[in-house]
């Protein structure tokens, strides 16, 4: 059923898809520049990586290795623990320099449109955990297994609580409950519920 639910959203999203990618890629080129991609390896189903494909929102010259130290510093000191209000909240932060038309692109979610590619190569699916990078994966230890256990999704029940004001603990709480209780009427409420998230821009950065 959650198979079937990705080709249905798909069969009304690609037609979609044609005309706005186009024209959000015309718009980056001209208000920025090139690329207009931006693509990142990404933990997937049963901990293997794939290649994420987003609209590029960050300056070329931004830096991903300040990131990728910290957090596998933090690794190897803490175990993140699902809560939904930890002692010590942590919190992925982006420091990097983010465009005009990129910060326009994310606060409408419409930086992940080209999700549905990975959505369309098995890779994703449209409801899920949001996959996450080697290093802010290895984060979450014992409980990666489980939050593994299922293809990672464009959204997601931690992504309506709060999109990106979470905590890295709170997003696993979230992650760990959507696995337990998945169906596709679940699935149907998360999308129903990010699109209202997605308007009203609770939680955008």
């Amino acid at each position: 059923m959650k198979y079937l639910l990705d080709i249905i959203l798909l069969i009304f999203i690609l037609p979609i898809s044609i005309i706005v990618l186009p024209i959000i890629s015309i718009l980056i080129l001209i208000l920025d520049s090139k690329p207009i991609i931006y693509s990142q390896y990404r933990v997937g189903l049963n901990g293997k990586e794939f290649r994420l494909y987003k609209f590029r929102t960050m300056t070329e010259s931004s830096d991903e290795s300040i990131h990728e130290d910290h957090y596998k510093n933090l690794s190897l000191n803490k175990n993140i623990h699902p809560s939904l209000s930890p002692d010590d909240p942590i919190r992925i932060e982006n420091d990097d320099r983010i465009t005009n038309i990129g910060s326009f692109l994310r606060k409408t979610s419409l930086d992940e449109l080209p999700n549905i590619l990975n959505v369309l190569f098995g890779q994703m699916s449209f409801v899920g955990p949001r996959p996450l990078v080697k290093y802010e994966s290895d984060l979450y230890g014992e409980y990666l297994e489980s939050r593994n256990s299922i293809k990672p999704g464009i959204t997601g029940l931690a992504q309506i609580q709060g999109r990106l004001d979470l905590s890295l603990q709170e997003r696993l709480y979230w992650d760990l409950i959507y696995v337990e209780k998945k169906s596709f009427i679940y699935d149907l409420q998360i999308i129903i519920k990010t699109i209202i998230s997605v308007i009203s821009r609770r939680g955008a950065n």
